[in-house]
C-alpha cells in the first residue's frame, strides 16, 4: 500500500509548473502544499481522523483531569460499559456551576473539556465521578494530524547514504533526528539516484515508516514488506506522511494549486472551482464503513433483543406458547416465553 507523502504533492506541482528542485519557486511550492494540507485537515471533522483511548475511573478519585493527545479537535463521546449508565457532558460554564454546587453528589458521572493548565495548546478531559464508579471508559475524539516539516527535498532529508536491513537503517553522512519519527523513508533499486514518486522515472522501490531514531546515523523503520536489504551507499529521501484518505488526496492537490496561484498573485477563481468540486467528492467518500453496516443508537447491544422468527411471526393472535428454544420468535401480546429446554 502506497503512503501519500509531501514529496508526492511537491512533485505534482513541479510537473504542473515546470519548475526545478533548486528554483526559487520551490519555496512557493512548499508553502502551497503546507497551507493546503492545513486547510484540508481542518475544514471538517473527517471520519478518517477518528480515534479513541481508554482511561480508568477510580473509586478514590472522584474528580480527575486527563491531558488529551496533541491535535484533538473535538471529543465525540465518553462511553461507559455499564448498560443504561450515561455520562453527561457539561459546558465549561455548567462545569463550574457543578463544582460549586452543594448537590453535586447526586450527579453520577459528568465530564467536560478545558484548556490544559500545564501544557500550552493542549486540552484536559475533566471527569466528575460522583458515584465513585470503578470502571474503564472509552473516549472517542477527532484528531488533527501533525503539521508538515519534511518534503524530501531538504538537505537534511537526503544527505549522505544509507544501508537498510530488516528494521534497522544505518546512515553515512546523515543527520537523523527525532523530528523524523513518523515520517517516511524511501529508497530505490538504483543506489546512485535519489528515489522519486511512483510517477517518476526513478520510482522508489520500498518505503517504511520511521518509528525510532537512535542517533544521527541510525534509525528504525517499519515496513510491511518484511525482510529488506539494501547495501551501503544507497541514496534515500525522508518525507512526511500525509495523514489523509485516498479520497482526500486529489482535494489536497487542487488546494495546493489554489494556494500556488494566490502566492504568485494570479487569479484563483478557476482553481477554486476545481478545488470546490474535488472537496465535495472528498466529503462524499469520507466513510470508514458502509451505511448499511452502522448500528444506530447509543445504547449497548443486548443479545435478548433479537429473537429469531418463529411460527407466529410476532403477530397478535399467533402461537401462545413455545415448546422449544429453537423456535423462539418475535412474540406478540399473548406469547408466553416459558420454553422447555431443547434436547
Amino acid at each position: 500500500m502506497t503512503m501519500y507523502s509531501a514529496f508526492d504533492a511537491i512533485e505534482y506541482l513541479l510537473s504542473s509548473t515546470g519548475g526545478g528542485a533548486q528554483d526559487q519557486e520551490h519555496r512557493v511550492l512548499r508553502q502551497a502544499v503546507f497551507h493546503a494540507y492545513r486547510d484540508l485537515v481542518t475544514t471538517r471533522s473527517w471520519l478518517w481522523h477518528h480515534a479513541s483511548e481508554d482511561l480508568d475511573l477510580d473509586t478514590t478519585d472522584r474528580l480527575s483531569r486527563h491531558t488529551l493527545p496533541w491535535g484533538v479537535q473535538s471529543v465525540d463521546a465518553f462511553t461507559l460499559p455499564q448498560t443504561g449508565l450515561v455520562a453527561e457532558y457539561l459546558s465549561p460554564v455548567e462545569w463550574e456551576r457543578l463544582m460549586n454546587s452543594q448537590f453535586r453528589n447526586f450527579v453520577r458521572v459528568a465530564w467536560t473539556v478545558l484548556p490544559s493548565k500545564l501544557i500550552p495548546d493542549r486540552y484536559d478531559l475533566c471527569v466528575f465521578n460522583g458515584w465513585s464508579y470503578e470502571t474503564c471508559v472509552t473516549v472517542s475524539y477527532r484528531r488533527r494530524p501533525r503539521d508538515l516539516r519534511f518534503t524530501g527535498w531538504e538537505p537534511q532529508a537526503r544527505s549522505g547514504t544509507v544501508s537498510w536491513e530488516e528494521l534497522e537503517v544505518t546512515g553515512s553522512g546523515t543527520s537523523f533526528t527525532n523530528l523524523m519519527i513518523g515520517s517516511v523513508l524511501r529508497v530505490s533499486i538504483d543506489p546512485t539516484r535519489h528515489p522519486e514518486g511512483l510517477t517518476g522515472m526513478n520510482a522508489y522501490s520500498d518505503e517504511g515508516l520511521i518509528y525510532g531514531v537512535a542517533n544521527p546515523g541510525k534509525m528504525y523503520v517499519h515496513t510491511p514488506a518484511g525482510m529488506l536489504k539494501y547495501p551501503a551507499g544507497t541514496k534515500y529521501i525522508i518525507t512526511d506522511y500525509l495523514d489523509i484518505s485516498p479520497g482526500m488526496y486529489t482535494a489536497l492537490l487542487s488546494g495546493a494549486e489554489v494556494w500556488l496561484s494566490r502566492l504568485n498573485g494570479k487569479n484563483v477563481e478557476g482553481a477554486m472551482g476545481v478545488y470546490g468540486r474535488d472537496l465535495r467528492m472528498a466529503f462524499e467518500s469520507d466513510a470508514v464503513a458502509p451505511v448499511s453496516g452502522r448500528r444506530q443508537g447509543t445504547v449497548g447491544y443486548q443479545s435478548f433483543w433479537y429473537l429469531r422468527p418463529g411460527c407466529d411471526q410476532g403477530v397478535v393472535g399467533g402461537q401462545q406458547s413455545v415448546e422449544c428454544c429453537d423456535t423462539l420468535d418475535g412474540g406478540n401480546s399473548n406469547t408466553s416465553y416459558e420454553a422447555t429446554p431443547c434436547p
